[in-house]
């Protein structure tokens, strides 16, 4: 009894730090709005100034950053820096049980993806090797982004080493008050090159960081698989990958070591286990079973046949992808396999 109330409680606090993530889904339109570590990071703090100015400082030339030199970066390996990052010691244990590719070794700091992202509406206040980070009213200072803004990058590095795709264009990030609609907490417009946060400014900008985690995946996703691909995922793939993707702060936060360990915590506390009809046991545990459903396609079936699956999604409903074609076994069979793993 206390094992199940323990983890009903897991799940409860998970479900309070992400709560409204759904509204990160993009939207289908003619202009589709597709809905983050070693060493230290290339960072320019832009003085208070409007928007423009700082755009036009940007376009001026490299003088608007401050580079900092490859031999003063911290050259910690990414594990030592997740380590360092979540401030225990199950990070260890945790990266092991997360890693489906092989040892991830330190990486020199990647190069400055030279101009500006796209101009954002509020106050351009920092830039890293690929991200411009803007601040809009009524959320976080202006100070607490540009002192984030270095986690900022390297959370976009873990994010890459994790998945395995690099960014090859800068995004624009920005940080806002008031969602498009009640409960969003994030939107990546990705055929834009763009990403809005919704927080206040007397709540956590960590899980902020988290949720940016997600959106920055949406891009990482269309890097690697392309627009018109990510246009027609199926959504259990794409918001379960993009969930999947920030695994490294995600799951600490909710307080599990793996997916498929999240994946029984939320069984424990009574929701269901069904994938095409997820979402109506709440947003976040939609994304957290698509994750665990993710992580189940991967270790049991490999990226190859992962890409290809993800590639074939023929629209955004759940179950839209070619499963039968693509792994020989309809999403019903999937679903009770996953469910299986679940319980082993």
């Amino acid at each position: 009894m206390q094992r199940i109330y323990s983890r009903a409680l897991a799940l409860l606090i998970c479900a309070v730090m992400f709560g409204g993530l759904i509204g990160a889904r993009p939207f289908s339109s003619a202009t589709e709005h597709e809905l983050l570590l070693t060493g230290a990071s290339s960072i320019s703090l832009l003085p208070a100034r409007s928007v423009q100015s700082s755009i036009l400082a940007g376009q001026a030339g490299a003088r608007a950053r401050a580079e900092l030199p490859t031999e003063q970066a911290d050259n910690r390996s990414l594990k030592e820096e997740l380590m360092a990052e979540l401030r225990s010691a199950a990070p260890a244990e945790r990266f092991h049980t997360l890693a489906l590719a092989a040892p991830i070794v330190a990486k020199p700091v990647p190069a400055m993806i030279p101009g500006n992202g796209p101009w954002m509406r509020g106050e351009l206040v920092a830039q890293t090797q690929r991200l411009d980070l803007y601040v809009g009213k009524n959320t976080f200072s202006a100070d607490q982004v540009a002192d984030r803004a270095a986690k900022l990058e390297r959370v976009l590095r873990a994010a890459e080493d994790y998945f395995g795709t690099t960014l090859t264009r800068r995004i624009s990030l920005g940080f806002y008050s008031k969602p498009p609609k009640r409960g969003v907490r994030g939107m990546a417009y990705t055929s834009e090159g763009r990403v809005e946060i919704y927080y206040r400014p007397d709540e956590d900008i960590g899980r902020a960081t988290t949720v940016a985690m997600h959106e920055i995946g949406h891009h990482l996703e269309a890097q690697r698989y392309g627009e018109a691909a990510q246009r027609r995922a199926d959504t259990i793939l794409h918001e379960g990958l993009a969930t999947w993707i920030a695994s490294i702060r995600w799951l600490d936060q909710c307080g599990a070591t793996s997916w498929r360990e999240r994946g029984r915590q939320l069984h424990d506390a009574g929701v269901p286990l069904r994938l095409l009809t997820a979402e109506r046991s709440g947003a976040d545990n939609a994304y957290e079973l698509w994750a665990s459903f993710v992580e189940y396609l991967v270790r049991q079936y490999g990226w190859k046949k992962f890409n290809a699956l993800y590639a074939s999604g023929r629209g955004r409903a759940p179950g839209s992808s070619d499963y039968e074609r693509v792994l020989g076994k309809s999403i019903d069979e999937l679903s009770d396999e996953w469910r299986a793993w679940l319980a082993q």
